[in-house]
């Protein structure tokens, strides 16, 4: 199986693209549902594509905490170039939800240079340097979400990152399943305090599943006091402070 609609080959033909994957030596391996796939507490320098199944990227800090960095669908890129762990302070590994078929190249064979001074070789680069851009911009905004403290703060910071990469600045925004996984907060905790926030007038549930799961996309339209939650809290604090002295 070709990964031709990969992000890694993208905008390439595919006689290029099945040329590239001879040249690259790449490796494709079959995994049964729960297996270790990666562990970059070692260093490597190999790039995964899956190709088919789901695995989840975990990390596991310094207490043997688990928690869920992302979700990995079908043709979704993993490798230590994109986990940012600097020093490996945390283990952090990719560990399959079921069944997968991953494809692996190594990053040196996409990197070195090309004898032929291929353009769709220039063009993998180019792919490969525009990913990482948005796995840094990605991981950092869930970095954000999960460093707060409580599920209503997870859910409000999940929601302004959602709102800001939404071009049209529309303050309705869809939530699924799997961005409800992402962030480590389960159905029923999302539900209830979504629920919560639309009571304390922050949103408006514009449409849910009538079992309050999330089987079908929520929409919800985002108030200024959820778009703005922090810079008020933040204003209410130095606002407190300030009366204090």
């Amino acid at each position: 199986m070709i990964p031709e609609e990969n992000i890694l080959f993208s905008n390439i033909e595919m006689y290029d693209c099945t040329r590239m994957i001879d040249c690259f030596n790449v490796k494709v391996k079959k995994y049964k549902s729960g297996v270790c796939i990666a562990d970059f507490s070692k260093e490597s320098d190999k790039i995964g594509i899956i190709l088919s199944g789901s695995a989840v990227m975990v990390k596991y800090d310094i207490n043997g905490v688990r928690t869920i960095i992302e979700k990995l669908e079908e043709q979704s890129i993993f490798g230590e170039f994109f986990t940012f762990a600097g020093a490996h302070r945390n283990s952090m590994e990719v560990v399959t939800e079921t069944a997968c078929e991953v494809m692996y190249v190594r990053y040196s064979e996409l990197t070195k240079r090309c004898e032929n001074a291929c353009s769709c070789h220039s063009k993998v680069v180019e792919n490969l340097l525009r990913l990482m851009s948005e796995k840094a911009i990605s991981l950092s905004e869930r970095i954000e979400v999960l460093s707060q403290r409580t599920i209503e703060e997870k859910l409000i910071q999940f929601f302004i990152s959602e709102y800001y990469a939404d071009n049209n600045r529309t303050n309705e925004i869809s939530i699924s399943k799997t961005g409800v996984e992402n962030i480590g907060i389960s159905e029923a905790e999302a539900s209830r305090t979504i629920q919560l926030l639309e009571t304390s007038n922050h949103l408006i549930i514009k449409r849910k599943s009538v079992h309050n799961d999330f089987s079908m996309f929520w929409t919800i339209e985002l108030k200024d006091s959820c778009i703005h939650y922090f810079d008020i809290q933040k204003e209410n604090k130095t606002e407190k402070r300030r009366k204090s002295f």
